[in-house]
């Protein structure tokens, strides 16, 4: 054997072991490590799995259920002396605002635009009197429609008006962004996993809003379940399949009085002051996470005569199940359905 095919079988050789070696590493290559956190916040319960090469996943975590805290203290409207506490009470005077809870407000209110004012950011007087501000549920009641017809006056989006980084809010409204913040909060937690690290994976869960930071073990789906609303929590109707995204589900279960044999809920139409008996729930899955929150909200309230349309020109897959238990999709939710 000539120097030439001495060579050329060392090359080849050596190329072939630098295969198997790549091929042994990516075969053995131990699976993320996942740090899993549970707590309350924002009125609900919260689950953070992450995992990252950096080695400071627990580290990562606990700076999000901090700053769970700060947007509690900014968003809560009835938390004394938080910021939108004190916006509320403003008096209809021009306030500063932080940009986070400027930028909220400003989506809210396209939001409300967007959907003819299903949504609206300004019912939180309506909350208030039907007492569903409270986790007691012994305060939720029916209000007598001569006290909501006294309240409804004072509800509006159009009644929240901007000037660069101030707020002023008329006609006596209060805000509530209890259709939104949520799904803000699950976003931003998702990008400051993100910012420590890229690459790094996992889910971030607040009270069923759902941010995928990356796919399970890098490659993974994750699957998540849509909850029966006549079920018990871990009751789910179907699943999907998510690499990234946000999942929100707004529904008629959580908070919420039978009277007279009548369900009544805390989405409240900013129109009328009472919930609407359309759906049990709504399903939303979008690449924004206030999105899939406030579209939940909105379709929970106006029913199924604009839901297609506003999934269309929103870009959301949507799962919904009427109030007498039969459901309806759109062609996207079936590119994550299992």
């Amino acid at each position: 054997m000539n120097f030439l095919s001495i060579r050329v079988t060392i090359i080849t050789l050596s190329v072939l072991l630098i295969i198997a070696i790549v091929i042994f590493v990516a075969f053995w290559k131990k699976p993320p490590q996942y740090y899993v956190q549970y707590g309350v916040a924002l009125g609900t319960n919260v689950t953070i799995s992450y995992a990252t090469e950096k080695g400071n996943a627990q580290q990562v975590v606990e700076t999000m259920f901090k700053e769970l805290d700060n947007i509690n203290n900014i968003f809560n409207p009835w938390l004394p002396n938080s910021e939108l506490y004190n916006l509320n009470h403003s008096n209809g005077q021009w306030t500063q605002v932080s940009p986070e809870l400027l930028d909220v407000l400003k989506y809210s209110v396209q939001i409300a635009q967007e959907t003819n004012g299903d949504f609206d950011p300004t019912i939180g007087r309506l909350i208030d009197l039907w007492g569903f501000n409270s986790t007691d549920s012994k305060k939720w009641h029916l209000p007598s429609p001569n006290e909501i017809a006294t309240v409804l006056p004072h509800v509006g989006y159009q009644n929240v008006q901007f000037d660069e980084n101030k707020v002023r809010l008329l006609n006596g409204v209060w805000i509530d962004l209890g259709g939104i913040a949520k799904g803000y909060a699950v976003q931003l937690l998702v990008e400051m996993a993100k910012e420590n690290d890229p690459n790094s994976t996992g889910y971030v869960d607040i009270g069923g809003d759902i941010g995928i930071i990356g796919p399970k073990y890098g490659n993974q789906p994750w699957v998540i379940g849509v909850r029966n609303p006549r079920g018990t929590s871990n009751d789910a109707l179907t699943y999907v399949d998510l690499y990234k995204g946000y999942i929100a589900t707004s529904g008629d279960y959580e908070r919420y009085i039978t009277v007279g044999g009548k369900r009544y809920y805390h989405i409240l139409n900013p129109k009328t002051g009472y919930s609407d008996n359309y759906f049990q729930s709504v399903t939303s899955i979008s690449n924004n996470g206030m999105l899939s929150d406030a579209f939940g909200t909105a379709a929970m309230v106006a029913g199924p005569n604009n839901i297609n349309q506003w999934a269309e020109d929103l870009g959301i897959g949507y799962f919904v199940i009427y109030e007498n238990g039969q459901v309806q999709n759109n062609t996207l939710w079936n590119e994550y359905a299992k």
